[in-house]
């Protein structure tokens, strides 16, 4: 095929050999980040999660959109992700969510990267670098993480008032923050509050040691909607900044724009007689004579394969049927009900056609998983194309 032109957000005109693409609309990502900070008010700060490649949309561009919006923070799992958005000038401040190793501790100080902090060999890891670099030892910002529940990385909040006093005696630490992470803010409202309760009675005595932590956040994007008590000083909303409903309530409450799209073109029709099979397993056979579209998109793209025969994609304007099982690389639909239909035309397997819509979470709840799992399984090889 030929080579199509395509500019991306720098400028820069480059040959795309494929002929399926996201399209990432950073102008929505600045409506989404506009309407989260209308819904939590001014007096609360804003960290986006940014991890994951910004969900699949892009971390380089996204933070940058976000940035400069204003955010206060940029949120992401590793230090490999956040060294890379120093790497392209980023210098909004980053808070590693994740645990991180003794070794990653130089480096995330020696590029003003904020660490979580939850266990004695990180701080003992900090103790020797100070201990070793003398005056010349430069300080390094931590968040302290608190298990309320999740039972994941994090200090049980029954054992944290202890921590934090032992973190506090070390000289050239910066304890800006403190967090936890809720486990079920989607499903139990109860849970949800018992943590809560739990971060908000150590918050209680913290204060009353009269210790003074500046930063003290817990809401993920489900509770930034739906708890206002988690709000503290901070929010870390993810999916929402890129236009997803993590719950099907929410599109009364906030009103989000879908920030990527994904799109390919049909590279083969084949006219079907009834009887034969469609794809690996032999899941679909024709009952009738009809036309079959293939697609060159699969799973190994991010189109995952628990939506086979059961998903629909936009061709001229109209709903088709997946058919078949989803493979690596290829993904078949019947299009025999759609008039003049051929090479070339474009689908749209998430986002807007016409009068028609696919959203993620739709996809995702046939594929029975989550919009997060769907939209971050989109691959590097789908090329990202961003417009403004």
């Amino acid at each position: 095929m030929n080579a199509i032109p395509v500019k991306t957000r720098n400028g820069i005109t480059r040959a795309r050999y494929r002929p399926t693409w996201a399209g990432i609309d950073l102008k929505a990502v600045e409506h989404n980040y506009v309407q989260v900070k209308r819904l939590v008010g001014k007096d609360v700060m804003l960290m986006a999660v940014v991890k994951a490649n910004a969900y699949g949309h892009g971390t380089v561009e996204i933070s940058r959109v976000l940035e400069d919006m204003g955010v206060n923070y940029l949120g992401v799992a590793t230090t490999d992700e956040a060294v890379r958005l120093r790497d392209h000038g980023i210098k909004a401040p980053i808070l590693i969510l994740g645990s991180v190793l003794p070794e990653e501790v130089r480096v995330a100080r020696d590029r003003d990267i904020t660490i979580t902090l939850c266990n004695n060999d990180i701080l003992n890891e900090i103790k020797r670098l100070v201990k070793q670099e003398g005056q010349q030892a430069a300080k390094i910002r931590v968040h302290l993480k608190i298990d309320t529940g999740m039972g994941r990385i994090g200090i049980w909040h029954e054992d944290a008032m202890s921590f934090v006093k032992e973190v506090l005696a070390v000289k050239d630490v910066i304890l800006e923050g403190i967090y936890t992470h809720f486990s079920s803010a989607g499903r139990d409202e109860f849970f949800t509050n018992y943590q809560i309760e739990s971060f908000e009675r150590l918050l209680a005595s913290i204060e009353k040691s009269w210790i003074k932590i500046p930063l003290r956040h817990a809401a993920n994007s489900i509770a930034t909607v739906d708890f206002k008590r988690s709000h503290l000083n901070l929010v870390r909303p993810g999916l929402i900044i890129y236009g997803m409903y993590p719950k099907h309530t929410f599109p009364k409450l906030i009103k989000l724009k879908p920030a990527m799209s994904l799109k390919t073109r049909i590279v083969f029709i084949k006219d079907i007689p009834p009887g034969r099979s469609i794809s690996y397993g032999r899941t679909f056979i024709t009952q009738k004579p009809t036309k079959i579209a293939t697609l060159p998109i699969g799973y190994a793209d991010g189109y995952n394969r628990g939506v086979s025969n059961k998903a629909e994609v936009l061709v001229r304007g109209q709903f088709v049927p997946v058919v078949g099982k989803v493979t690596m690389d290829q993904t078949m639909i019947d299009v025999g009900n759609i008039k003049g239909v051929k090479i070339g035309d474009e689908v749209v397997l998430i986002g807007k056609q016409g009068r028609h819509e696919i959203r993620v979470e739709k996809l995702a709840r046939l594929a029975g998983t989550i919009a997060y799992d769907f939209i971050c399984g989109i691959s590097n090889r789908v090329p990202r194309i961003y417009s403004e």
